[in-house]
């Protein structure tokens, strides 16, 4: 079963009860491609030849939202508490983290051990599976609803508190944020209840699996998917309310619906509107305030955290005060005070926002009730651009309902048509939409009218990648105008998505996501597929030009060539410099596939002869697996030259001998006059012959 809410962990004896789920505290919704799992006996898969992870053995209680877990068996290390996670397939993973972490035992951490893609029996396909250190206390906050694990307000920070800060410097070391830092993911790695330690982070997106209580006011209002890689702010707002949660053994907030969290938030502040009705120890509220704070620049950081630990005096944290109107804006049944609250409730109802933002009311309550001429400015701004582009995307109402979001709220993620996503986020929130929908139209659309662009003008201060983060969406852009294999929305994809497997049909089982195994996997697919399937497809290409070092581009022109001819060329050129080049031995599969294939490659020969030779051979380099030299064969500089050189010698005497004929023959007028020389000439032959013959019979008569 997936993690619980956390209203469901806490035990009914501690107070105050929450009878209501709060859904901000349950897993989100789309990290629902978590499939129960059937449960067969005896049966299992060897990762690294060495974990051997039991699927007869499943560990529930240690189940993430995304993630099943079971047990494992180190072949090596008898008896060494392990177990795995094994991973939504389709969903990106954090491949770049797992290489990091892998093998280090850090302080305040789970220790990841090991991680390979696996053939999971338990879905008829290849999984990532990810192995952990298990930890032997199980969650802190389960000790603590079962009463088994008690601390007081002067321990909390040196028992729960140090051990996290700690973890959290040892990850941010590394320059990897962890962004799944919530009350469901803290344990105890030992039995005695010492050690604390933050659970897994690489299983999913960043941010996928986390509460939005949990989140930062503007990459909570993100989907999971969109949610972005954030850094070490966000962590440190995630484990502020984390300790919030840990502190008092229940969610303060269970109550209130996740719209009412994040209004209360818009409002009041994250501090106010988590802690204020919360009993919190006096020591702790200083932190909290600091961690908690919704100024970037603000919250606190790792030195202000150690300080803090250590018994040092910080600086007063300062607290900028919430711009709020003297009267409210009513729309869909809320009494608006803030731009943020509105801009969130026109993106959620797209049907009746641009009401609203041609309503007069509207700019009256941004110049009076907020006294912010410039905001108002800028909605309108919005609306007479569109007017100049009305047969245009830029003035469709979806646009201009997207900008104006942006006005109200800069910081908020871009929304476009249901789409919502941070700048940082945008690869996942398209592999996510083409995971759950099978659909990337909406982010091409964004794309192609340069929304991002929008937001990024709107930003009132630069922050670290915004420069890097244009630099990427003006190459995706260009990608994407390109209409050939090897680009498009697939280009997109990959180019933002590093770990995302590849999408294609015929690999989609097979987990590809390492440039060195796609070949392989096409060898095995060989096997499979109608050999009429060509084995490369748009997703295939565009995995390969997003993974491979090398210039792909002449391949690429050749693959997309019209005539398929050089198309079939183009394809055997990609293969066959992808297995010379990654030094791969056989592909008897993959070779009889491609063979299979080369008939019009084959074709492209003058010489029948050639021709006959090139299909005699083939069969012998297909048992040898070798795609280098059926390319050689079929396209070999010295007898492509040799066959040109031969057809141009066989048209040019085709072209003498032509010429000969029409010479003997003559054309036109002179073919005439030479057909009526020639009748008469024969004409006078036969009549000359003729009178021979009547005056020899004349002469015999006359002697006889």
């Amino acid at each position: 079963m997936a993690e619980s809410p956390i209203e469901a962990e806490v035990g009914e004896a501690m107070p105050p009860p929450n009878p209501l789920p709060a859904p901000e505290m349950e897993p989100p919704s789309e990290a629902e491609p978590a499939v129960p799992l059937p449960q067969p006996a005896g049966s299992g898969v060897l990762v690294n030849d060495r974990f051997f992870v039991d699927i007869s053995k499943p560990i529930p209680e240690l189940d993430t939202p995304s993630a099943k877990a079971f047990t494992v068996e180190d072949r090596r290390e008898i008896g060494r508490p392990l177990y795995a996670l094994v991973c939504t397939p389709g969903l990106p993973t954090r491949i770049d983290a797992m290489i990091e972490l892998k093998g280090f035992a850090l302080d305040g951490l789970l220790t990841l051990v090991e991680w390979e893609v696996v053939d999971w029996p338990l879905l008829d396909q290849r999984s990532m599976v990810v192995i952990y250190d298990r930890p032997l206390g199980g969650r802190v906050l389960e000790t603590m609803e079962a009463g088994t694990y008690k601390v007081t307000e002067y321990d909390f920070p040196r028992r729960i508190m140090e051990p996290l800060v700690e973890g959290l410097k040892n990850i941010a070391a590394l320059n990897i944020p962890h962004r799944e830092i919530r009350p469901g993911n803290v344990f105890f790695k030992d039995k005695d209840l010492q050690l604390a330690v933050l659970g897994d982070c690489v299983t999913v997106p960043p941010g996928f699996d986390q509460p939005s209580l949990f989140e930062p006011i503007d990459r909570g209002m993100a989907p999971p998917s969109g949610r972005g890689l954030g850094g070490l702010p966000e962590d440190v707002y995630s484990l502020g309310a984390t300790l919030v949660v840990l502190m008092l053994g229940y969610n303060p907030v269970g109550r209130i619906s996740e719209e009412e969290m994040l209004a209360a938030k818009m409002e009041q502040g994250s501090y106010a509107a988590i802690c204020s009705s919360a009993r919190l120890p006096i020591a702790l509220l200083e932190p909290l305030r600091g961690m908690l704070n919704d100024t970037l620049e603000e919250r606190w950081g790792l030195e202000e955290l150690e300080g803090w630990l250590s018994g040092k005096k910080q600086a007063s944290i300062k607290q900028i005060p919430i711009v709020k109107s003297e009267f409210s804006y009513a729309f869909e049944g809320y009494n608006h005070v803030t731009p943020r609250t509105l801009a969130r409730y026109l993106s959620r109802h797209r049907d009746k926002a641009m009401q609203v933002i041609n309503d007069e009311a509207l700019m009256g309550w941004l110049r009076r009730g907020l006294d912010d001429p410039g905001r108002a400015d800028g909605v309108k701004a919005a609306v007479d651009t569109a007017r100049l582009h009305k047969d245009e995307p830029e003035g469709s109402d979806d646009f201009v309902i997207a900008k104006v979001c942006m006005v109200l709220d800069p910081k908020a993620p871009i929304r476009y048509k249901g789409l919502s996503f941070m700048p940082d986020g945008f690869g996942t929130a398209m592999a996510v939409e083409l995971l759950r929908k099978g659909d990337v139209t909406l982010p091409m659309e964004v794309l192609a009218q340069d929304i991002p662009n929008l937001w990024y003008g709107l930003q009132k201060s630069v922050f670290p990648g915004a420069s890097t983060q244009q630099i990427e969406f003006a190459k995706l852009k260009g990608y994407f105008n390109i209409k050939q294999m090897g680009y498009g929305f697939e280009r997109c994809l990959y180019e933002t998505n590093p770990s995302l497997p590849c999408q294609s049909n015929i690999l989609i089982k097979d987990y590809v996501y390492d440039i060195e195994d796609l070949l392989p996997a096409l060898d095995a697919a060989s096997k499979r597929v109608d050999a009429n399937t060509k084995p490369i497809d748009g997703h295939i290409a565009a995995f390969l030009a997003a993974h491979f070092e090398e210039d792909l581009l002449p391949h690429l022109r050749a693959l997309a060539a019209p005539n398929e001819e050089t198309a079939t060329i183009g394809m055997l050129s990609l293969l066959a410099f992808l297995q010379w080049k990654l030094r791969i031995k056989s592909l008897l599969g993959l070779s009889s596939w491609v063979g299979g294939l080369l008939g019009p490659a084959i074709n492209t020969y003058h010489s029948r002869t050639t021709r006959r030779e090139i299909e005699k051979e083939i069969p012998g380099l297909v048992r040898k697996g070798s795609l280098p030299e059926l390319f050689d064969l079929i396209d070999n500089a010295v007898n492509r030259q040799t066959d040109s050189d031969g057809y141009i010698e066989a048209c040019r005497e085709y072209a003498d001998a032509e010429m000969e004929i029409r010479d003997i023959q003559g054309s036109g007028t002179e073919l005439l006059t030479k057909a009526e020389r020639m009748g008469k000439q024969t004409a006078a032959v036969i009549s000359i012959i003729l009178s021979m013959i009547v005056s020899s019979v004349l002469f015999i008569s006359e002697i006889f």
